[in-house]
């Protein structure tokens, strides 16, 4: 929800896993499915392969950002 209220890139597979308390890419997946089954968010892939995460009912919505990503935080910069 902070990455679609900031405007940050989509967490990756990775980091949506360790938030949920796993190491599970997949658990991460079907957490993200299981929740846009209920209508709560939507999914969408583009082109490159970059996901956007958008929250229904506050209308927030991730920048795009690849699924497939480490586990860095969002607003962090490694220098």
């Amino acid at each position: 929800a902070r990455a679609a209220k900031e405007g940050w890139p989509c967490p990756s597979d990775a980091a949506i896993a360790r938030a949920y308390g796993s190491h599970s890419l997949r658990r991460a997946r079907r957490l993200l499915d299981y929740i846009e089954e209920q209508g709560l968010i939507v999914c969408q892939i583009d082109g490159a392969g970059r996901r956007t995460v958008t929250l229904v009912e506050l209308a927030w919505a991730t920048a795009p950002g690849d699924p497939n990503a480490g586990e860095e935080e969002p607003g962090s910069s490694a220098a």
